[in-house]
């Protein structure tokens, strides 16, 4: 299991550098960074039958939510305007160890080009955030169970 802010710091560093190449694609707010954490806990779950990070991923108005990410950026949309140290030192942490990589960089490759609109439409739509009470915690034996049969293509 890893730290969620090293998940958040690696996604803040690839949507930057993404932005340099890009300047027209859409910049990573909070709200897309909680889908993009929401599809890296249910792949892994799906994969590894353990949770990718520690924090409780929720059942929020507008899809899932991760708490951390929305105290930690409140009151600022975009959160890829200020690379810090640390974000490049998680970065670097994360890129170390391949079965997370080759996860993260599917779910960047899977999901980091729709809008948070659209993940947000998407996400709400599944399973496991239907099947949650407002606010409630998402339980994470729905999201291994549907992100196996509906997210997750497993090699045979």
């Amino acid at each position: 299991m890893i730290s969620v802010s090293k998940l958040i710091s690696w996604f803040i560093v690839v949507n930057a550098q993404k932005q340099l190449e890009q300047p027209q694609a859409e910049k990573l707010t909070q709200m897309k960074l909680m889908f993009l954490l929401y599809y890296v806990q249910g792949t892994h779950l799906a994969l590894y039958n353990e949770k990718a990070f520690s924090n409780d991923i929720l059942a929020w108005k507008y899809g899932p939510a991760v708490a951390l990410v929305h105290y930690r950026f409140r009151g600022k949309r975009v959160i890829t305007d200020n690379v810090t140290t640390r974000d490049e030192v998680n970065y670097r942490e994360v890129n170390q160890n391949d079965q997370l990589l080759r996860l993260v960089f599917e779910v960047q490759e899977t999901f980091g080009d729709k809008t948070a609109a659209a993940l947000s439409r998407q996400t709400m739509r599944e399973r496991p955030w239907q099947a949650t009470t407002p606010s409630g915690v998402i339980d994470p034996q729905v999201m291994k169970d549907y992100f196996q049969k509906h997210i997750v293509e497993f090699d045979d």
